[in-house]
């Protein structure tokens, strides 16, 4: 099971205590014995889709998210490759929703596509876009200063007209933790989405007119 582990800059000695102390035991909260987590997101700056029904409609599946990654936790992974979670914090929500509503605002603001997701089966639709995220974790450093968040996404885009894979890529980024605490922890995930979804809208810009062509 992972355990708890708090963010500093964290350096070595505090994780070895923290791994001393819950060797001793699971550090169970019953919601009654301490301060609520702090909530964080993930939240997409830039614009809402507009109001059209002009442009290509492309289907955002639900992500699919590598093991231990889908919950309100946020993941660690120590350097020995132990995994925990960052102790009094949590997403707003479990991680796959909060990735769908970034990715397909970013790619829907970026693009100019009709990007739908959840509710969004029966419009008829050109591609389908598949996410895989491979890591949205925290990885704390043996030294202040060496903590870094670690975002990897593979995403497939398909089209339905003759269920031809068109593209497969992986987007990744990893962005230093500046700074101390969680709020610096928690700005760093924003930041390495922004550039990962970035990344991922000219790809797909690049990719958008091959949903309409083909059988």
């Amino acid at each position: 099971m992972t355990q708890p582990v708090k963010s500093s800059g964290l350096a070595a000695p505090l994780l070895t205590a923290t791994l001393l102390l819950s060797a001793c035991g699971p550090l169970i909260s019953f919601g009654d014995d301490g301060p609520s987590d702090t909530v964080y997101t993930l939240r997409y700056e830039g614009a809402y889709a507009a109001d059209s029904t002009q442009g290509t409609v492309v289907f955002v599946d639900e992500p699919t998210l590598a093991e231990g990654l889908n919950s309100d936790k946020v993941a660690v992974t120590l350097e020995s490759g132990q995994r925990m979670t960052l102790e009094g914090v949590r997403w707003s929500a479990q991680l796959s929703d909060l990735v769908r509503d970034y990715v397909t605002r970013s790619l829907g603001d970026g693009s100019g596509a009709q990007m739908v997701s959840a509710g969004g089966l029966d419009i008829r639709t050109s591609c389908r876009l598949g996410v895989k995220v491979w890591a949205l974790e925290y990885r704390p450093g043996s030294r202040a200063g060496d903590d870094i968040v670690d975002v990897a996404m593979e995403v497939s885009l398909v089209r339905l007209s003759d269920s031809q894979l068109l593209s497969k890529p992986t987007f990744t980024q990893s962005v230093t933790v500046n700074g101390q605490g969680d709020a610096a922890v928690m700005a760093a995930f924003n930041q390495a989405m922004r550039s990962a979804s970035g990344e991922m809208t000219r790809w797909f810009k690049e990719q958008l007119a091959s949903c309409s062509t083909g059988s």
